[in-house]
């Protein structure tokens, strides 16, 4: 096998999947994929020109793709059922696809990910909150989140690691509890509400007899270990230190991380953008350094850009000249100081 080069692809992603089937075939760790929402739009990438002194720039905005579909909603999951088909086989047995989509068809894009990769291989349905300030309707609500489909290729192989946030003043409340190891708060070790009546075996312990949730093997390692909180109506609890916890654990609501603004290091212009931080928690959480991460409506090039610094191997493609241009710039290293070039770490290649 010879060595590596992390590639763009200039053209249709169908192409580009096809030409992967031969070296690519069952190697790539995670596919993300942020296609056309069937938004009825047309997408440009806005750039400022001119502009001095006391005169504010002018906007230009430049054609990037095109979200309209003659046929209609059938078109477009035709369109996405072939080109889903023909990724498949590029993923690992333990990878994973994560298709990001918003309101218009992600209960349609559901159904097709059944038929397509097994109702079994569904992993997740991701909320991301992608702006602060939904736009009024005269109907209904505004819509503030998009959705990510998670599926993997190998239910019984795929992992994720957890993912954890900062502690913040909510979450440190339960933690009222401190003895010389430090702060705790109290976890359940007997079974509570519903779980009661659901015939639980009841069994004493320590001059309690209850429905508890742990064998007795566990129940004294921990008292062993000086786990085991007793309440002065001799109740049983188990001690979870602050200092145990990395954060707090994040669930399918992805409410933390904020869209791309313009005033953004990061913003290129380009309307659709993904924020860097979205695509390396996914990058970081379902794959490991030195695996292949693919993006086949690559758009601005974040995920290329994340998986560069989370020092994975990568593949993007699109179909529109300006996506390419963008990621260029931005995957380019710095000017070299010797051949007065900047440096690219990939390969460029039109299909």
């Amino acid at each position: 096998m010879g060595p590596w080069h992390n590639t763009i692809f200039l053209g249709d992603c169908l192409n580009a999947a096809k030409a992967l089937v031969e070296s690519q075939s069952e190697k790539i760790r995670l596919i993300y994929l942020d296609p056309p929402f069937f938004s009825n739009t047309d997408y440009t990438l806005k750039h400022e020109t001119g502009g001095e002194g006391s005169r504010a720039p002018d906007i230009q905005e430049t054609a990037t793709y095109s979200d309209r579909w003659q046929g209609g909603l059938a078109e477009y999951l035709s369109y996405l059922r072939i080109r889903l088909a023909v990724m498949s086989p590029l993923l690992r047995d333990d990878g994973s696809i994560w298709l990001h989509l918003d309101w218009h068809v992600s209960h349609y894009a559901k159904a097709l990910m059944d038929e397509l990769f097994g109702y079994s291989c569904f992993v997740n349905e991701i909320v991301w909150k992608r702006t602060n300030s939904p736009k009024p309707q005269s109907r209904g609500f505004g819509s503030q989140h998009d959705t990510i489909l998670v599926y993997a290729k190998d239910q019984s192989k795929f992992r994720v690691r957890p993912v954890y946030v900062k502690h913040d003043e909510r979450s440190l409340r339960p933690y009222m509890y401190d003895d010389d190891k430090g702060r705790f708060r109290l976890i359940e070790i007997e079974a509570q509400g519903i779980q009661r009546s659901q015939r639980r075996k009841q069994f004493e312990w320590r001059g309690r007899t209850a429905p508890y949730l742990y064998r007795l093997e566990t129940l004294d390692e921990w008292w062993d270990q000086g786990l085991i909180y007793k309440s002065k109506n001799d109740r049983y609890s188990k001690k979870q230190y602050l200092d145990d916890v990395p954060g707090v654990p994040v669930s399918d609501l992805w409410l933390d991380i904020p869209p791309v603004q313009g005033a953004s290091d990061e913003y290129t212009g380009f309307l659709t953008q993904k924020p860097e931080a979205l695509l390396s928690r996914i990058i970081e959480c379902a794959s490991d350094p030195g695996d292949i991460v693919a993006d086949f409506f690559a758009g601005a090039g974040t995920t290329a850009v994340a998986a560069e610094r989370t020092k994975r191997r990568w593949i993007a493609c699109d179909s529109s000249e300006v996506a390419i241009q963008v990621m260029e710039k931005r995957l380019s290293k710095p000017t070299n100081s010797e051949t007065g070039r900047a440096e690219r770490a990939f390969t460029v290649v039109r299909v």
